[in-house]
């Protein structure tokens, strides 16, 4: 009997890794292929926001062959060799087959017991670059999905279409869940009038590179408030995993702590790499000396956004029409006079930048 095992976080399994699964059964004639989501992995950041359970249910709605939770019920770290060592003892007689892709493969001296999981499954190496699985010299023929959970992850967030990459069952899973999509759908609609109130700041203020600046300033909007509805616990330990742990100031205004959690999210969990948009989403909530314009034109379009509609709205719209630097300064004098009005501090980092305005323009 020839065994095929493909594991991973799955998160979410897309139909690229169906398509790997179904070209790994077919090419070695495999009598079965057990599909095995992660649970917690040992070379990999935390599988994120969605449980195992739902892991475990979107595998079975995206692939034809039978899904284990044997990692899933295993508590602590997943080692792929605990899952080898009970595959084996389950199926003495077998043939065991590892499915594995090219990232791993380059890790695999760093596996526990690597030596032994070479001698209990013959290793299949899927490249990324469409070269095809291969043991050794490799299995030709094969072309990969261009697509990967971690990009996934960002489309779902933006609302974008997925039937390309996801099977309509494990849509409909999601849809109904709301996996991967951490805001909810009042903060959905602020970010989409803060994406048309930033592009339009764009255009005005971006000179010749306005349309490249109007993208990424919707792109920016679009996700600056992806950890707003988070616990605080949650924002806190998105920025300790990215190295960016909360100040003494950041703790004593709790209220603006989603701004870092959300660059942090966006970097970990959705694979956002333009340093330019990850800081617009940082500063949203409260500025920094030395803004750049991106930044600052998402700062000013949170407040200015069509659904906002506190008492001088309208002048700051008027304001930021005109010059952007003194709806800024605005806005900052706006919120000093809410946070003094409170008994709350003000971030050392909004005055600095209130300073730097005021001394510059």
């Amino acid at each position: 009997m020839k065994i095929g095992i493909f594991g991973g976080t799955f998160n979410p399994p897309h139909l690229g890794h169906l398509r790997a699964a179904l070209y790994f059964q077919r090419s070695l004639s495999l009598d079965e292929v057990l599909i095995i989501p992660a649970g917690e992995a040992p070379l990999r950041d935390s599988p994120g926001f969605v449980s195992g359970g739902d892991r475990f249910a979107l595998c079975e709605k995206t692939f034809p062959f039978p899904v284990s939770d044997m990692e899933l019920r295993r508590p602590g770290v997943s080692y792929t060799i605990d899952t080898l060592r009970a595959l084996r003892e389950q199926y003495p007689a077998a043939r065991l087959f590892l499915l594995i892709g090219e990232d791993q493969r380059e890790k695999l001296h760093l596996w526990k017991d690597w030596r032994e999981v070479l001698r209990l499954a013959e290793l299949f190496v899927l490249p990324r670059n469409g070269a095809g699985p291969r043991a050794g010299e490799g299995i030709e023929g094969f072309t990969p999905l261009d697509i990967s959970s971690t990009r996934l992850r960002l489309k779902l967030l933006l609302g974008e279409e997925c039937t390309e990459f996801l099977s309509p069952e494990a849509i409909q899973y999601i849809e109904a869940r709301r996996l991967y999509q951490p805001m909810k759908p009042k903060r959905q609609h602020h970010s989409r009038c803060v994406a048309e109130a930033a592009e339009m700041l764009a255009l005005r203020y971006g000179g010749e590179s306005a349309q490249r600046l109007s993208e990424k300033a919707r792109l920016a909007a679009l996700l600056h408030d992806c950890a707003k509805s988070m616990p605080f616990e949650t924002q806190e330990a998105l920025c300790a995993r990215y190295g960016k742990s909360f100040t003494e100031n950041e703790h004593s205004l709790p209220q603006v702590c989603h701004a870092f959690a959300g660059e942090a999210y966006l970097a970990l969990e959705c694979g956002v790499t333009d340093a330019a948009v990850l800081g617009a989403v940082r500063w949203h909530t409260l500025g920094h000396a030395g803004m750049t314009l991106l930044e600052e034109i998402v700062f000013v379009a949170d407040l200015v956004s069509a659904d906002r509609d506190y008492p001088d709205v309208e002048h700051v719209r008027a304001l930021a029409s005109r010059d952007l630097h003194a709806a800024s300064q605005y806005i900052l004098e706006y919120i000093f006079t809410k946070q003094r009005k409170k008994g709350k501090p003000i971030h050392p980092d909004s005055l600095a930048w209130y300073g730097e305005l005021k001394e510059t323009f």
